[in-house]
C-alpha cells in the first residue's frame, strides 16, 4: 500500500486502540497488493511482529466477507478475537482485526459496533489523503493526536502557520455560527464585526475557493469586497479565508489572520487548502455521528431526493413519471366491478317427511338423490300389531252390533243408549288404527328430488313419532344461497344482479338476483361470511340442490385504482381509527 496510506492507517489504529480499552493487539490487513500477491500488514504495537492467530482470523473474515468473533472460549490464547472487513464494491478491501480481553457478548457487540464505526471514519481519510499525499499524512498524524474539537483545530492551525488569529465557523451556505477562536474569545452577541467575520467567509463559500487579501496575481478574478471591508476593520492585517467542505457540500469556513507583513506564501495556501479538506471531512463526519436519529434520517431522505432530481437520476425521473401515468390513466379508466362469493343451490321450499308414530322401519324404497313422483312410496313401517289391533276392534265393535240389536228386540231402552255409546268409542278407536296403518306406508307429497334420507341401512331400527327421515325438494324452482366476506357487504344492495358457475357445469353461467341480506354470519378460514339469498332467473331441467360454485355479484362500476388499492385503504382507514380515534 502507498506509504501516505499505511501512515494514515497506523495514526488511525494507535487512535483505535487508545479508544477501545482493552485491546491487546490489532493489525490491518490489506491482501493482494504485493508483487507476488501477498499481503500487507500494519500492525499494532509496532514493534511486535503479528500473531498467527490474528492473522488467522483475519484472512478468514477475507474469505466470508462478514465480521467474526472468536470468544476466549474457543481460542488457546484466553482472549477475544475480532475482525471486521470493509468491503468496496462487493470485494473485501482491508481487513481489522483485534485480540482484545474477554469480555460479555453484548460488549463483544458494543465493540464491533465502534469497529465498523472507525472504519468508515478511515475510509473517508483514505480518500481524503489519496487526493494529497504527504500533506494529508501529516495532518492526519496532527489531527489524531488528541480528541478532535474547534478549539484544538483552531490551536493547531494558530501554531502551524504561526497566526495572529484563526476563527472557525460551522453552517451551510445560508448560515454559519462561529464555533471557536484562537486567541479565545467569548462572543456574547452579534456585532458588526461578528458580521464582518461572517460575511468574509460567506464570500469564500459562495465562490467555493480560497480568499487571500491582500490578493494575489491568481486571484484577479475573484471578488474580495468583504475580505477588503474585513481588513479595513482589523487594521493592518492580512487574510486567509477557506471553505470547509465535504463532496462539494460547505460545512463551514475557516479564517486565518496575521500582519500584513506577513503574507500567507502560495505553499502556505496550498497546505492550508489540504488542512481545511480534511478538516471538513472529520467535522462533518463528527457532526453526522453527535445528530439524533430523526435528522439523520431526514438529511438523508433530502440528498436522495436531490439525487433522484438532479442531472444523475434521470432512470428514477422517467420511473417516477411512468408510475404517475399508470396512476393517473389507472384512476380515469373505469371497469366493471364485481364481488365473488360462494354459492350453493338449494330448492325453494323443502317438504321434510318424518315418521308419524313410534315404530319399526321395515321397508325402504327410495334414498337421497332419487327423483320421485307424488304419491310415489318411499318407505313403510312395521304393520302387524296395527293389524292385530284393527282385528281386535272390529270383533269388539261386531260384538257390540249383536248386543244392541238384542237389546232392541227387548225394547230395553237404557242398555240401548250404553251399547250406542260404546258402540262409538269402539269406533273411533278402530278408525284410528286405521288411519296409522295408512300412514305406515309413506309416500312423496310431490315431485321432486330426494335431498336427504337415506335408510337403506336402518332396516328395524325403532322410529320415534316426529324423527326426520326424508327431505324432498321440487326440480322447477330453486335458490341460491351466497356467501360474502364482511369486506364486501356493504357493496351489496338488493335487487343486484349478478352471474353464476356451478362446478359441475363450469361452462354454463346463470344469472341470478339478490333477494334478501340475511343478518346472520359464519366464520370461516380466518374471516367472517354473510349470507344472502338470490333467485336464477332461469332453472333448467339439469339442475340439482346441493350444487355449489361460484357468485359475481355485478356492483356497478370502479376505477382501477380503487379495484386495486380499496382494501388496503380500507385496512388504514381502520387501523388508524383504532389507534388515534
Amino acid at each position: 500500500m502507498p506509504s501516505s496510506s499505511r501512515v494514515v492507517i497506523q495514526q488511525w489504529l494507535e487512535q483505535l486502540c487508545r479508544l477501545v480499552s482493552g485491546i491487546q493487539s490489532a493489525i490491518v490487513v490489506e491482501k493482494g497488493v504485493t508483487e507476488s500477491g501477498g499481503i500487507s500488514v500494519v500492525r499494532w504495537p509496532e514493534d511486535e511482529q503479528p500473531e498467527k492467530a490474528l492473522l488467522k482470523v483475519a484472512l478468514k473474515a477475507f474469505e466470508t466477507r462478514r465480521q467474526l468473533i472468536v470468544p476466549a472460549s474457543r481460542s488457546a490464547q484466553g482472549s477475544d478475537f475480532m475482525a471486521v472487513p470493509l468491503v468496496s464494491r462487493g470485494q473485501p478491501k482491508w481487513v481489522v482485526a483485534l485480540r482484545i480481553s474477554p469480555r460479555s457478548a453484548r460488549k463483544q457487540q458494543a465493540v464491533i459496533q465502534a469497529l465498523q464505526w472507525s472504519l468508515r471514519w478511515l475510509k473517508l481519510l483514505l480518500k481524503q489523503v489519496n487526493r494529497s499525499q504527504a500533506a494529508g499524512a501529516h495532518w492526519v498524524e496532527r489531527l489524531t493526536e488528541k480528541p478532535l474539537s474547534a478549539a484544538s483545530i483552531v490551536e493547531l492551525l494558530a501554531e502551524q502557520f504561526h497566526c495572529d488569529r484563526v476563527t472557525l465557523a460551522l453552517g451551510d451556505a445560508r448560515r454559519l455560527e462561529i464555533s471557536a477562536t484562537y486567541p479565545p474569545v467569548e462572543i456574547k452577541r452579534e456585532t458588526g464585526l461578528v458580521r464582518t467575520f461572517k460575511e468574509a467567509m460567506f464570500e469564500a463559500i459562495d465562490q467555493q475557493a480560497l480568499l487571500h487579501y491582500p490578493p494575489g496575481t491568481q486571484q484577479s478574478d475573484l471578488l474580495l469586497n468583504s475580505q477588503q471591508a474585513l481588513a479595513g476593520d482589523l487594521g493592518q492585517a492580512t487574510l486567509c479565508t477557506i471553505p470547509l467542505k465535504t463532496a462539494d457540500m460547505p460545512v463551514g469556513a475557516l479564517l486565518l489572520e496575521r500582519h500584513r507583513q506577513q503574507p500567507f506564501t502560495p505553499r502556505e495556501q496550498a497546505e492550508c487548502q489540504q488542512a481545511a479538506g480534511l478538516i471538513g471531512l472529520l467535522l462533518h463526519h463528527r457532526q453526522r455521528s453527535e445528530q439524533p436519529l430523526h435528522r439523520l434520517i431526514r438529511e438523508r431522505l433530502q440528498q436522495r431526493f436531490k439525487s433522484w432530481l438532479g442531472p444523475q437520476g434521470l432512470g428514477v425521473k422517467l420511473s417516477l413519471l411512468a408510475v404517475t401515468s399508470i396512476l393517473v390513466v389507472s384512476g380515469l379508466i373505469e371497469v366493471d366491478y364485481h364481488i365473488d362469493a360462494r354459492a350453493n343451490l338449494e330448492g325453494r321450499i323443502q317438504r321434510v317427511i318424518t315418521s308419524p308414530f313410534d315404530g319399526y322401519l321395515q321397508e325402504v324404497s327410495a334414498k337421497a338423490g332419487d327423483i320421485v313422483t307424488e304419491g310415489a312410496m318411499l318407505c313403510q313401517l312395521d304393520d302387524k300389531d296395527l293389524k292385530l289391533e284393527q282385528a281386535k276392534w272390529r270383533t269388539e265393535l261386531a260384538k257390540l252390533k249383536r248386543e244392541q240389536r238384542e237389546a232392541l228386540a227387548t225394547h230395553e231402552r237404557s242398555r240401548v243408549s250404553v251399547l250406542q255409546a260404546q258402540r262409538r268409542q269402539v269406533q273411533a278407536e278402530l278408525d284410528l288404527v286405521e288411519m296409522k296403518l295408512a300412514r305406515s306406508l309413506i309416500k312423496a307429497p310431490l315431485d321432486g328430488i330426494i335431498v336427504s334420507g337415506d335408510l337403506t341401512q336402518s332396516l328395524g331400527v325403532p322410529l320415534k313419532r316426529g324423527e326426520e327421515l326424508f327431505k324432498i325438494a321440487p326440480l322447477e324452482s330453486y335458490r341460491v344461497m351466497l356467501q360474502v366476506d364482511e369486506l364486501d357487504i356493504a357493496d351489496v344492495q338488493i335487487g343486484q344482479f349478478g352471474h353464476l358457475r356451478l362446478a359441475g357445469y363450469p361452462d354454463l353461467d346463470y344469472g341470478f338476483s339478490v333477494k334478501r341480506i340475511l343478518p346472520l354470519s359464519t366464520a370461516s378460514e380466518g374471516s367472517y361470511l354473510f349470507t344472502l339469498e338470490a333467485e336464477l332467473e332461469d332453472a333448467e331441467e339439469h339442475l340439482r340442490p346441493g350444487l355449489q360454485g361460484v357468485a359475481k355479484i355485478d356492483a356497478g362500476k370502479r376505477s382501477l385504482l380503487w379495484l386495486v388499492s380499496h382494501r388496503l385503504v380500507d385496512w388504514l382507514r381502520l387501523q388508524l381509527w383504532r389507534w388515534w380515534g
